[in-house]
C-alpha cells in the first residue's frame, strides 16, 4: 500500500526518536544489567503526550488517529535502544486500544484519563496450562448475588502485572453456553487481586513481566469489556492490534541498529581490506535492511485492515505474517550483530549481545512463530474454502 505520513505523524515519529533517544536511550543498559522497569521513565513518558496520541480531547487526549499512533509508537521504537521498555508500552497500548474501541461510554470516560495520564495497562489471557491457546483458558466468572460477576483463577507471565493499575482479565462465564469467553477490567488493589513479583528473564529484562492472582474478585457488570460471551473476537482484534505493533517495533529498531553494522564492517579490517568488502559479510545488513522494509510494509497492510470492521480475517491473516516475519528477521540480525563483533560481541555488557537476548523473545511473546504458522494456514484454508462455495 501507498502510504505518506501526514506534517502531524512526520512530527510525532521525530519528537518521539528524540525522546527515545534523550531519555530511554542512556539508562537501557544499566535497567538490562539490574532487571529494572523505571517508573519514571514511563510517567515522563506520558507527560510527553505519548498516550494522548489518538485518544479522543473529551478523555483528555489530543484526538488524533491510529495512523498518528503507530508514528509515535516508530519514532519510540527508533530512538528508545530498549526493546523490554517498548514492549511494556505495547501492552500497555492493546488495553486502551480496546477501551477506544470496544469499551462503554461510562468505561471510557472513567478509565481513558488515568491510562493517557501515566496509569499502567496489562492484557491477561496467558495461563501456566495454555499458552497462546487463548481459547483454552481455565479462569472462570460465576454470576454474583445482586449482579456482576465473581471472578477466580490464574495468569501467567503477563506484561506488566507486576506494576499494572488497570488490567483486562480473559476468563469464561459458567454455565452460558460454549460462548463463554468474556473480558473483565479489573483494577489494582481491589478485594482478591494479586500481583505477582517481576519474572527474571534472558531478554526483555527492562519490561515487567509476572503472574497475576485472581481469588473471588468482584467486578460489577459496568466492568465487563465488550458483550458477555462475545469476548474472543474482542481478543482477536487485540491480538491483530499486538502483532501489528510488533512488527512496527522490529522495523524501527533494527532501522536504528544499521548504522552500528555499517560503521563495524566498514572500520574493522582483516586480510588487509575491511571487512565489508567481502559478500559473506554484506548479506548480512542486507538482510537487516530487508527485515525493515518488509516488516514495516506488513506492518502498515495490518493497519488499514485493522481500520475496515468488516476485514477481520484479513487483519488477522496479516498481523501473523508480520509478527513471524518481523520475529525471525530479528533474531537472525541479533545472531549476525554477535558474528559481526566477533568475540567482542559475544561479552556480557557489550552492548550487543542485549539485542540478541531481547530478540530471542519475539518469537514467544504475543503468540509463538508456531501459533503464528498455524494461524496462517487457518486463515489460507479458510479463504480457499471460501472461494470454492462461491
Amino acid at each position: 500500500m501507498d502510504l505518506t505520513w501526514t506534517d502531524r505523524q512526520d512530527e510525532l515519529r521525530r519528537r518521539f526518536t528524540v525522546f527515545g533517544r534523550e531519555r530511554v536511550a542512556p539508562d537501557s543498559a544499566r535497567r538490562d544489567r539490574e532487571e529494572s522497569f523505571d517508573r519514571g521513565l514511563w510517567q515522563e513518558l506520558a507527560d510527553a503526550g505519548f498516550w494522548a496520541v489518538n485518544v479522543p480531547k473529551r478523555y483528555g487526549g489530543d484526538g488524533g488517529d491510529l495512523w498518528d499512533h503507530v508514528a509515535a509508537f516508530e519514532g519510540l521504537a527508533r530512538g528508545a535502544d530498549d526493546c523490554g521498555f517498548v514492549l511494556t508500552a505495547a501492552a500497555h497500548a492493546g488495553l486502551q486500544q480496546l477501551l477506544l474501541r470496544y469499551g462503554t461510554e461510562e468505561q471510557k470516560e472513567t478509565l481513558l484519563p488515568g491510562l493517557v495520564s501515566g496509569a499502567i495497562g496489562a492484557t491477561a489471557a496467558t495461563e501456566a496450562a495454555g499458552g497462546s491457546h487463548v481459547s483454552a483458558v481455565t479462569t472462570t466468572a460465576r454470576p454474583a448475588p445482586g449482579g456482576g460477576f465473581s471472578l477466580s483463577g490464574g495468569k501467567s507471565h503477563i506484561t506488566n502485572a507486576p506494576v499494572a493499575d488497570l488490567m483486562m482479565i480473559v476468563g469464561r462465564v459458567a454455565g452460558i453456553g460454549p460462548r463463554d469467553i468474556t473480558l473483565f477490567l479489573v483494577e489494582k488493589g481491589g478485594r482478591g487481586v494479586e500481583q505477582g513479583e517481576q519474572e527474571s528473564l534472558l531478554g526483555l529484562r527492562t519490561s515487567p513481566l509476572g503472574p497475576i492472582g485472581l481469588d473471588d474478585v468482584e467486578v460489577p457488570p459496568e466492568r465487563v469489556l465488550g458483550q458477555v460471551g462475545g469476548g474472543l473476537d474482542v481478543l482477536y482484534w487485540c491480538l491483530a492490534f499486538d502483532r501489528m505493533i510488533y512488527g512496527v517495533i522490529v522495523s524501527a529498531h533494527l532501522e536504528a541498529l544499521l548504522p552500528t553494522a555499517i560503521d563495524r564492517i566498514t572500520t574493522r579490517r582483516a586480510f588487509g581490506s575491511p571487512i565489508g568488502e567481502h559478500q559473506y559479510i554484506q548479506d548480512k545488513v542486507v538482510d537487516m535492511q530487508v527485515t525493515v522494509a518488509a516488516s514495516r510494509a506488513l506492518s502498515y497492510s495490518t493497519v488499514d485492515a485493522l481500520l475496515h470492521p468488516d476485514d477481520t480475517h484479513r487483519a488477522s491473516l496479516l498481523a501473523s505474517c508480520v509478527k513471524l516475519l518481523s520475529a525471525e528477521g530479528l533474531v537472525r540480525a541479533g545472531l549476525e550483530l554477535v558474528q559481526l563483533f566477533g568475540h567482542a560481541g559475544f561479552e556480557s555488557g557489550s552492548g550487543i549481545e542485549r539485542h540478541l537476548r531481547d530478540a530471542v523473545a519475539f518469537r514467544i511473546a504475543g503468540g509463538t512463530n508456531e501459533m503464528q504458522k498455524k494461524n496462517i494456514f487457518n486463515q489460507v484454508l479458510r479463504a480457499h474454502r471460501r472461494d470454492l462455495d462461491q
